[in-house]
């Protein structure tokens, strides 16, 4: 029996959590004086989700298309509409905008960046890559100690005041750390299934849609 559209999407999602660190980059914008320009956020490598997507689902079933170019000063802004293939029909999934900042005059690679991230924004309304936008991958790009030290200072130079979101009163589960995230508490770490009956016991439940263990806040 052929995969549905939304299996081959789990298994795209499946191979990119594979890579593990190496498909995670750490995305921030930056002014003239070199400092950070609102929030640091972390998401797939552009490459890893093309990669995995033409595995999974086939260089052949699906395609873009540009249909807006713009260049500013700073920057280059392009749009783009996605089409997948399913049942032999081509599919629209909409469009999207996506930017890059023109650095040292470079405009072509600007323009190249922009197209890429419009696209990866797109394959974001198939869920494709998910794991960036709800905000799972921040601990994944920290998990090398070299990263650690450097998004420490990045969070300190934009928000000094600001404290973990590590919520205090959790239970100690060796690999394991916990995240307030707005009322609900995710717990974060490799080979969480090894260590559910610990997580039940702190009363923690398996999510399907967002994949991981979570609880409400006290």
């Amino acid at each position: 029996m052929a995969a549905t559209l939304q299996e081959k999407i789990d298994l795209v999602n499946e191979r990119l959590r594979s890579f593990g660190i190496e498909a995670v980059q750490e995305i921030k914008m930056t002014g003239k004086d070199g400092q950070v320009i609102g929030q640091v956020k972390y998401g797939y490598r552009p490459q890893y989700v093309f990669d995995s997507v033409n595995e999974i689902l086939g260089p052949e079933n699906w395609r873009y298309e540009l249909t807006k170019e713009e260049i500013f000063d700073t920057q280059a802004v392009a749009e783009v509409k996605l089409f997948f293939k399913v049942d032999g029909e081509w599919l629209c999934k909409g469009s999207h905008k996506g930017q890059m900042q023109i650095v040292k005059g470079n405009v072509g690679d600007a323009q190249k960046g922009a197209i890429t991230d419009a696209i990866q924004k797109c394959m974001s309304l198939l869920s494709i890559g998910s794991d960036s936008y709800k905000g799972l991958l921040k601990n994944v790009y920290l998990a090398n100690p070299r990263n650690t030290n450097s998004a420490a200072k990045n969070q300190t130079a934009e928000n000094p005041a600001e404290t973990s979101s590590e919520p205090t009163a959790m239970p100690k589960i060796a690999g394991v750390t916990f995240e307030d995230r707005q009322g609900v508490i995710v717990a974060l770490g490799d080979r969480l299934f090894d260590k559910k009956e610990l997580l039940k016991a702190a009363g923690f439940q398996w999510d399907k849609s967002e994949k991981t263990w979570m609880r409400k806040a006290a």
